[in-house]
């Protein structure tokens, strides 16, 4: 068996109101026959450390609301997720409310009104809020959720730095994203290379560029908050796992991805 190269495993459920995300470490390595086999050091650690995050609540810590908030001049996000809760708490914020776009559930726009599965009059509302964010931040749906997520992976990675107490500089790093069943693959693969993006520009703001990682190395999941938990534990557990990646390949439509215990179960 070829020598093992740590890696780090991030899962992030991608909330309507909140988002949650797990990391792990683990080592993976090759056995005679070609396939990977991952150990894990420890238990997933579930993302406590967000910004703007009130220490002394749990549950708080763990959900990070999906609000953002905008500078109507410059179009420039201000805050998100923790601190821009805050400032819509703030009786009398420093920057005036009628100064600020307040974007919600950016989620839910994502996919086409039109495809979507919801009434017609939950469609038109979705359509006008589309609408209202290309006049006011003359961007799509799609740019505003990459402000959100480009954020959300800046602040894992950062933490997971923190929290392990050795380099790094010459692990790989794995990107799952867990999003609702029945969403159009072109959703899929938009958001992928999003975050794809986001794992890129974290790695440069925390010195992380030497770490090994492509789009190859990112996976979209129809699946809940407890699936998303149950993938990542079943990734990188003890026992017997493999992952096999088949070619590898930088197409995201040609990726095919299946986890398997020793038993052949398919996870995903």
């Amino acid at each position: 068996m070829q020598q093992g190269q740590r890696c780090l495993v991030l899962a992030v459920d991608l909330g309507t109101s909140a988002t949650t995300a797990q990391w792990a470490l683990a080592v993976d390595s090759f056995n005679q026959q070609g396939v990977l086999q991952r150990k894990c050091f420890g238990r997933p650690v579930e993302m406590r450390a967000w910004r703007g995050a009130r220490k002394g609540d749990a549950i708080g810590n763990i959900c990070l609301p999906t609000d953002l908030v905008y500078d109507r001049a410059s179009r420039e996000l201000l805050c998100m997720g923790f601190q821009a809760q805050q400032y819509l708490d703030d009786p009398s914020p420093e920057i005036a409310r009628e100064n600020v776009f307040v974007v919600e559930h950016i989620k839910l726009l994502l996919n086409d009104p039109d495809d979507a599965k919801v009434s017609p009059d939950t469609a038109t509302r979705y359509r006008n809020m589309r609408d209202e964010l290309a006049r006011t931040l003359q961007k799509d749906p799609y740019e505003v959720f990459e402000d959100f997520l480009d954020a959300v992976i800046e602040e894992i990675i950062g933490a997971a730095k923190i929290s392990i107490p050795f380099p790094l500089e010459t692990s790989k790093l794995e990107l799952a994203l867990a999003f609702p069943s029945g969403w159009p693959e072109l959703v899929h693969r938009k958001v992928a290379a999003i975050g794809a993006r986001g794992v890129q520009k974290a790695l440069e703001i925390h010195s992380l560029q030497r770490m090994t990682f492509g789009i190859q190395n990112v996976y979209t999941l129809s699946e809940t908050l407890c699936g998303v938990k149950e993938w990542l534990t079943a990734t990188i557990e003890e026992a017997s796992i493999s992952l096999d990646l088949g070619p590898q390949t930088s197409n995201l439509d040609e990726l095919n991805v299946s986890i398997r215990r020793s038993s052949g179960q398919t996870i995903f």
